[in-house]
């Protein structure tokens, strides 16, 4: 079985990788940064896997009618990230902007300051986690509100198969919010925004 898993935003794949081998120690794991096209890639595995800004692309793919397995894992999902486009996100456009200047200046004390408001522990590796102008089109993306498509698509209902979890209490994400949004999404009680949280129970 492989698994393709996208991540969420400022976090390095080494991270990923032994959590996702926990999860599933049998399986193959492909694992990509939350850049434009992860999602297509990860589209031919046996499952996938998305997690906050990596959820978001699964979900704005398959709004394009990108096709996905029958397995799809969305870990604190959103539609539109910041707080003025809708009822799914607690930080406003201000402040995704302002640390896209701080990441031009001082890009790890930035990323660390994206990491204790998230709720995630301090980096295990030293330097950016991927390339800077990936980092940088990231925040471009959390910054904007969400398309016609991905909004309908969305309110739809979660496709047979999908299932979607955001945490009680996630610093970054409403959860109210999120599930008015992405109708089907399911609240974890307890869980935060941090990925080890949402696999230690699935």
């Amino acid at each position: 079985m492989k698994i393709g898993w996208v991540s969420g935003w400022g976090v390095a794949l080494e991270e990923i990788r032994p959590l996702a081998v926990a999860h599933a120690p049998e399986a193959e794991h492909v694992i990509y940064p939350p850049v434009q096209g992860a999602a297509e890639q990860v589209a031919s595995c046996d499952a996938v896997i998305g997690w906050s800004l990596g959820a978001h692309w699964v979900l704005e793919a398959a709004a394009r009618g990108v096709r996905f397995p029958a397995k799809v894992l969305l870990l604190a999902p959103f539609t539109s990230f910041c707080a003025e486009h809708g009822k799914a996100g607690r930080c406003s456009e201000t402040q995704v902007r302002y640390l896209h200047r701080w990441l031009e200046t001082q890009p790890e004390a930035a990323l660390a300051d994206f990491r204790q408001r998230a709720g995630l522990p301090p980096a295990t590796t030293s330097g950016l986690p991927y390339d800077l102008p990936d980092l940088k089109a990231g925040l471009d993306r959390l910054s904007q509100p969400a398309g016609i498509s991905l909004i309908s698509f969305a309110r739809q209902g979660l496709l047979p198969g999908w299932e979607a979890y955001v945490g009680e209490n996630d610093t970054l994400l409403n959860p109210e919010g999120v599930c008015q949004a992405i109708v089907g999404c399911q609240i974890i009680s307890g869980a935060g925004h941090d990925l080890r949280e949402f696999l230690s129970t699935h």
